[in-house]
């Protein structure tokens, strides 16, 4: 049970790596798109060269800020992730040493009742053996 989650768990990390992926694609590509249409606007521009700059800068700017944004909200998720997913490995190895410790006492007790019901045994062939003499 304990390996099948740890399997599943491991599934979750490669899936977020994937998001995360995805994530800065899309990144890239809203970069991309914001310069393309900078750019288009340029060529199509009705204004003054002094208005298109003014223009180009804001948009510049806004752009450089939306990609900003975009990038530390994905940082912020992916560190949030990391966070929980050290989280639950550490649950999962506290899990399992916990298990351990319960089948090492379990194994040390079942041992020292075979112990026992040995010597129980021994000592009743010898009496019997003694009984069979005499």
């Amino acid at each position: 049970m304990i390996l099948r989650n740890l399997l599943d768990f491991v599934s979750k990390e490669k899936r977020k790596r994937e998001r995360v992926k995805a994530a800065q694609k899309f990144a890239v590509g809203m970069g991309v798109v914001a310069v393309a249409g900078v750019a288009t606007g340029i060529l199509f521009a009705s204004k003054s060269g002094k208005e298109t700059r003014e223009n180009l800068k804001k948009k510049a700017v806004n752009t450089v800020e939306t990609i900003k944004d975009t990038v530390q909200k994905k940082v912020k998720t992916v560190k949030d992730s990391a966070a929980h997913a050290a989280q639950e490995v550490c649950n999962v190895v506290k899990d399992v040493h916990g298990k351990t410790e319960g089948v090492k006492k379990d194994i040390k007790d079942g041992c020292h009742e075979i112990t026992q019901d040995i010597n129980k045994t021994a000592e009743n062939i010898s009496n019997e053996l003694n009984k069979a003499v005499k």
